[in-house]
């Protein structure tokens, strides 16, 4: 209890010291409210090229969605990204406990080991980065605990398919979710509910799929089709359990103790059969399979997190004797607080080095301009009252690896200046690391000459490269 007491006062300290300063609020968080700006203002997926610029991106829509409807209802742009990222988070520790006391976990063990999840940095990041991770683990968990009961009727079956269709609409690749459910009421000798509970979510699925290429005026096939892959191919997916652990060792160790521990579990399971065990083993691969593609990135090892907190807790609670039992809770205990070291390193130091207002500043250095703004993150113009002529630079890039001509109006606009700023802020441009990037990551080919050839580099702002026309007076 002492130890999750810690994690929560020190996920609330980060929520407060990075909600203030928008230290996470990173390009990918920004392409979540350009896109739920764009809908406040009536458009559901804009194409990959129009009027506007450049659309593209496999986020599905049911955070964006509900996003554009606190903008509608008057609340902050930044602060209804917050706002979601933290119910989301308290509806994930809810489902997990939840799922554990049906489980047959102890109300104490099942609060700790909810709490315990908050440990991990990925979980964390939901928190404090306005992005739709967080709202389809948390409808996916709900989903196993509301069709995880010892004998399930049609009611919890229509309702769990429900919110697995929810998880789906909030993220594409939640499907093992309801695979784990199917599989256990199979192996559990309910067959035929298995088999409704499959229907039903595979029409909820059509349904919401149905809504998006009607919303999208069947622009979101098209994008879909562009962009969910990323460019994977089969040698990626081979490699994908190596990136997943690599990822981890790198961005997220305290994931690899609750790793640990579920592993452990696994090793000795009371049943192969189990809820948990499935769905961790489904997680596992389903997370090595998203992380092979390119494009994705370590906050996709917050289901792996929730997995392997669950199964833990539920071998804990099945375990006979006191003795095994009272050495898994002191484990447990022990790993959460191993994992808020790096926690309490990213309070002190990682989240307090950038100052506050810092988009701000540089709206400000750039004035009134009747041009658009390009730059890597959405998240500036949109806070600029413009909408941002690139959603997803790394879409961009990738888009151009298949039809080379597709940034030629990018490289034309800035050939004719027609921006009334550039701002950078992923690398320094002058850089061999930053050259590299541009070309190989964001904006792609051609972009670095095009920009150095017709702006200037002005200022630096926290990090962020402004440029400005090299014919434009200084400013």
């Amino acid at each position: 209890m002492a130890a999750v007491t810690l994690i929560i006062l020190v996920a609330a300290l980060r929520a407060r010291t990075c909600w203030s300063n928008d230290r996470y609020l990173e390009h990918t968080a920004g392409e979540w409210i350009a896109l739920a700006a764009d809908l406040k203002d009536g458009v559901f997926y804009r194409p990959l090229f129009g009027p506007s610029g450049y659309g593209g991106t496999r986020y599905f829509p049911l955070y964006f969605v509900l996003d554009a409807v606190l903008l509608k209802l008057g609340v902050p742009l930044l602060l209804s990204g917050y706002l979601l990222s933290a119910a989301a988070v308290v509806l994930l520790t809810a489902g997990a406990f939840h799922l554990m006391r049906t489980l047959g976990v102890e109300r104490w063990l099942a609060a700790c080991t909810a709490g315990a999840a908050l440990a991990s940095l990925s979980v964390q990041w939901s928190l404090l980065s306005p992005h739709g991770d967080g709202l389809g683990c948390a409808l996916n968990v709900w989903g196993l605990a509301v069709s995880a009961r010892p004998r399930p009727s049609h009611r919890n079956v229509l309702l769990a398919s429900i919110l697995f269709t929810l998880a789906w609409s909030a993220k594409l690749t939640t499907i093992f979710g309801v695979g784990a459910a199917f599989l256990w009421l199979v192996l559990a000798g309910f067959s035929g509910m298995a088999l409704v509970m499959a229907a039903e979510t595979a029409c909820g699925c059509l349904a919401v799929m149905g809504a998006m290429i009607v919303a999208s005026h069947g622009r979101v096939l098209g994008i879909l089709k562009a962009c969910s892959s990323g460019g994977m191919n089969p040698a990626q997916i081979a490699s994908g359990p190596w990136h997943m652990l690599t990822l981890a060792v790198q961005e997220d160790p305290g994931l690899l103790l609750f790793l640990f521990l579920a592993l452990l579990a696994l090793f000795f399971p009371k049943s192969w059969r189990s809820l948990p065990v499935l769905f961790f083993v489904g997680t596992l691969a389903a997370t090595s399979v998203i992380l092979s593609s390119p494009g994705t990135n370590w906050n996709q090892l917050l289901d792996v997190q929730m997995a392997s907190v669950i199964l833990f807790a539920v071998w804990l609670a099945d375990q006979p004797a006191p003795l095994p039992k009272e050495l898994g809770v002191c484990a447990l205990a022990l790993a959460t607080l191993l994992a808020a070291v790096p926690l309490l390193h990213k309070l002190r130091i990682e989240d307090r080095m950038v100052r506050a207002h810092r988009f701000e500043r540089v709206i400000a250095l750039i004035g009134d301009t009747h041009k658009p703004i390009l730059t890597e993150n959405p998240v500036l113009p949109v806070l600029a009252g413009q909408r941002p002529y690139v959603i997803d630079p790394w879409m961009l890039r990738l888009l151009q690896t298949r039809q080379p001509s597709f940034g030629e109006p990018l490289l034309e606009g800035l050939h004719n200046q027609a921006f009334g700023a550039v701002v950078l802020f992923m690398r320094d441009a002058r850089s061999e690391e930053g050259k590299e990037w541009y070309e190989r990551n964001n904006f792609g080919p051609g972009f670095l000459q095009a920009l150095n050839k017709s702006y200037r580099l002005a200022s630096v702002v926290d990090g962020q490269f402004v440029y400005f026309p090299a014919t434009a007076p200084p400013q």
